[in-house]
């Protein structure tokens, strides 16, 4: 039935979690998951404690506290998925960032020397015992290097990996169970969910992972002076240990210490604005957790970035879909914007009901009058995931972080900036991002794409129409000789015909059209005597191929 619960190792773990869910009031939930028979858990776990002073939203993070890293993970995620959770939920789960107690730094000495080979004096020349934060996954500890440079080191929590596996594998059949008898499983996918947090949980515990996205940022962000991403020191890091140059600087939500530093506020909202902007906009590669305690001011407005275990990569077509959304809100194209949606894979032409676009209508209206700068991405997001919530819409998870992330990235700047325009310094990126999707060179690439698509239907005709005539030679097809059915026959090889021909003609003008911009993108005007006749000649002999074969399907 239930084979996970089924082993020792695991019913321990199922009881455990059993337990802490019925301590902070959530014991209805094993009953009505099925779960107090299959555990066989005492009645008092299904019976609700008495009535806690503390809200419910509460009681859940402190819940996930108690029941370890993975479920604190897990609470991190659900804190970016604002179209699951209603916002004093999402508000509550956001705390969790920096509320994980530390591990003993003998324990993180330990790991350090059997990861890395040698003994802790002989790594560095000094290490702070005392973690500078802990996380759900690892803690950060001060060091130097033998030469002296200045470096943060962070430990991955011991037996991380074999309690996430267990943990992972709870999760998915408390998954399955919650997608068959709860209300919330029939309106989102709740197994999917949970593979793709594990799949991002798995990558994490890979520190090498997030030293590569750390090298990824630092060289997309080497040309921006306003931008500082650590060195990783490769020498002493590991799949458990990270070590990186440490940035000594104010906390970006420090006011006042920007203030006694002399800081430009208005500059510096502008260039912490500008990170995000170029990550999505420019590079296609953005911080999928950049929240305040990962982000600190350096002289002269810089502003350094840190921890990247979560990077998300955003290929053209995606942000070509997000442009157009933002086109469309701005332009009030309600149409437009459910389009870009359906693009975006938030919702199919099914869902696409009158109230829907009703909706839709009313919340491009409320933007309309409305000066950029007035605009709030806060509050335009907020309202579109509450149509989205309310019409059952499903966000994708890299959409959902990169929400998440403009919204956090605004409010940081508008927290340093109150006066921040927000919409006005986005829209050079934007319009630039736009152009370049609409550019020869992209325009070229995707056609060359269709060319291929439409190549290898082509392809295989030859082999299917081979086919055809050897099941008939064998016997294997029957033709009725009967006046009706020829006529039928013929009228359905006219018709195929007729098909085919239309995609010989418009795959000839495509491959006319090619070269034609071929021509003027790499050979400029030089390059069109030699392409027109050869483009001319393509063209007639398909069109003349075309016309044969009409005529020998159509008897004439």
């Amino acid at each position: 039935m239930w084979p996970i619960v089924r082993q020792a190792r695991y019913l321990g773990r199922y009881r455990q979690i059993a337990h802490v869910f019925w301590q902070y009031g959530f014991g209805y939930l094993l009953d009505q998951l099925g779960l107090t028979t299959l555990l066989s858990l005492p009645r008092r776990i299904v019976r609700q404690p008495a009535p806690d002073p503390i809200s419910g939203p509460e009681r859940l993070r402190l819940a996930l506290t108690d029941l370890g890293p993975t479920f604190v993970k897990l609470g991190q995620t659900l804190s970016t998925r604002p179209d699951l959770l209603p916002p004093g939920w999402i508000e509550e789960l956001n705390k969790l960032q920096d509320t994980v107690p530390p591990f003993p730094a003998e324990t993180a000495i330990a790991t350090i020397e059997a990861e890395l080979g040698h003994p802790i004096d002989t790594l560095f020349r000094c290490f702070e015992r005392e973690p500078l934060a802990a996380a759900s996954l690892g803690q950060v500890h001060g060091a130097e290097l033998p030469d002296g440079t200045p470096v943060v080191v962070k430990v991955q929590r011991p037996d991380i990996q074999q309690l996430v596996v267990i943990d992972l594998a709870i999760l998915t059949e408390l998954a399955t169970l919650a997608q068959h008898n709860t209300p919330f499983g029939e309106q989102y996918d709740l197994i999917e969910l949970v593979w793709e947090f594990g799949v991002t949980l798995r990558a994490e515990l890979d520190y090498r992972r997030e030293g590569r996205n750390a090298d990824r940022f630092r060289a997309n962000f080497a040309s921006n002076p306003h931008v500082c991403i650590p060195r990783v020191f490769w020498s002493h890091t590991s799949a458990r240990v990270l070590t990186t140059e440490r940035l000594f600087g104010i906390k970006i939500t420090d006011i006042a210490a920007m203030d006694a530093a002399g800081m430009d506020r208005k500059r510096l909202a502008r260039h912490s604005l500008e990170l995000i902007l170029q990550e999505i906009f420019v590079d296609g590669f953005f911080q999928g957790d950049p929240h305040p305690g990962n982000l600190f001011v350096l002289p002269g407005e810089v502003i350094g970035a840190v921890d990247f275990g979560q990077a998300i990569s955003l290929d053209r077509e995606t942000t070509g879909h997000l442009l157009l959304l933002l086109v469309a809100l701005l332009e009030r194209d309600a149409d437009g914007a459910l389009r870009a949606l359906q693009r975006l894979g938030m919702l199919t032409q099914r869902e696409l009901s009158p109230a829907l676009r009703r909706d839709m209508r009313r919340f491009v209206d409320h933007i309309v009058g409305r000066s950029l700068a007035e605009l709030s991405a806060r509050e335009m997001g907020e309202e579109l995931l509450a149509l989205l919530q309310r019409h059952r819409l499903r966000l994708p998870a890299p959409l959902a972080l990169l929400l998440k992330a403009i919204i956090m990235m605004e409010g940081i700047g508008v927290q340093i900036d109150p006066h921040l325009d927000v919409f006005g310094i986005a829209r050079p990126y934007a319009m630039r991002a736009l152009a370049e999707l609409n550019g020869p060179e992209v325009q070229i690439q995707r056609t060359l794409r269709e060319l291929e698509e439409m190549r290898g239907i082509v392809g295989a005709m030859p082999a299917q129409i081979s086919t055809l005539l050897h099941r008939l030679n064998e016997g294997e097809l029957r033709i009725q000789t009967r006046d009706l059915e020829a006529r039928r026959t013929s009228a359905a090889l006219a018709q195929t015909g007729t098909r085919i021909a239309l995609g010989l003609i418009v795959l000839s003008a495509t491959l006319a059209l090619t070269g034609l911009a071929l021509a003027a993108a790499i050979g400029g005007w030089e390059g069109w005597p030699l392409i027109i006749p050869a483009t001319i000649a393509l063209i007639a002999l398909l069109s003349a191929g075309t016309a044969l074969f009409i005529s020998i399907v159509r008897g004439g």
